[in-house]
């Protein structure tokens, strides 16, 4: 009995370039709009954020420096989805950053974490797909 055949069309209906690209165009207006959103001239960060990252109460990073990875993260973590380079570590990153959220910043919206971490998790376990740089990069190594 061949056990690969299901995965196979699964595949062929779905590959994962069309996943792998989905997930990462969803998750850019997010990321962009939020790190817009909350940043300052750089590397300033909006005072409201520091305010905000002083309360989330993270242990051994000041709250300045909190706001500053979280909101220049947050750009920094977007042009690399949107061209799709280091996208496994992109999607590890966005696993991190889920885990502090659930746990330290909001653990009542661990809910709605949930959706950024299954798309975290699936970046980071499967890739960006055939149409990024590393998708490119793997094309020509083999």
């Amino acid at each position: 009995m061949n056990t690969s055949e299901p995965s196979a069309r699964a595949e062929r209906f779905l590959p994962d370039w069309i996943v792998g690209g989905v997930i990462r165009v969803c998750l850019l207006p997010g990321l962009w709009n939020w790190g817009r959103a909350n940043a300052d001239v750089w590397p300033g960060v909006m005072p409201d954020m520091i305010t905000a990252a002083a309360v989330w109460n993270i242990p051994l990073v000041s709250a300045a420096q909190t706001a500053q990875i979280a909101v220049w993260g947050a750009h920094l973590v977007a042009f690399l989805l949107l061209v799709g380079f280091l996208t496994r570590l992109v999607g590890l990153v966005l696993l991190a950053a889920c885990a502090v959220h659930a746990f330290w910043i909001m653990p009542e919206a661990w809910t709605s974490v949930m959706v950024f971490a299954a798309s975290g998790f699936y970046l980071f376990a499967r890739g960006g797909g055939a149409l990024s740089i590393d998708g490119a990069i793997v094309a020509t190594l083999r």
